[in-house]
């Protein structure tokens, strides 16, 4: 695996990209992984709440839609602070000519895309909805 520069990774510190791209090193197709940080690297900002993380579901009172981040759907958000977590997903893959570039990375689970994004497939809409009926995003 090899970082592109189409590799989306501005909100993680050099030294956790570091690690990800040797840790990673041998990946040669797609995939998706969630695994701990080890000690010595700092924690990471995780903007997911809801049963997943050990909450309760996120009642609507208090959610707003909009779009984040140049996305150009609508996600469901609260306004909660973002948490540290040790949790990192790692998702990499092919990309023009590579067989394997970071496509990204992030603090926390995996979580299902969002109902209203034009990449979700038919068949997983409603897990989606399901998923994101109780969780939010941090603004």
């Amino acid at each position: 695996m090899i970082l592109h520069e189409d590799s989306h990774t501005d909100h993680v510190p050099q030294e956790v990209l570091n690690w990800v791209l040797h840790r990673f090193q041998d990946r040669e197709a797609f995939f998706i992984e969630t695994v701990e940080l080890p000690d010595g690297l700092p924690q990471l900002a995780c903007g997911l709440h809801g049963p997943v993380m050990g909450d309760v579901p996120v009642p609507e009172e208090g959610v707003t839609y909009r779009a984040r981040w140049g996305s150009s759907w609508v996600s469901r958000l609260v306004d909660r602070p973002f948490r540290l977590t040790r949790q990192i997903t790692v998702i990499g893959g092919s990309y023009k000519t590579y067989s394997c570039v970071l496509y990204t990375c992030f603090g926390g689970p995996l979580s299902p895309k969002e109902p209203q994004d034009p990449t979700l497939a038919p068949k997983n809409r409603e897990e989606s909805l399901k998923f994101w009926s109780e969780h939010a995003l941090s603004v």
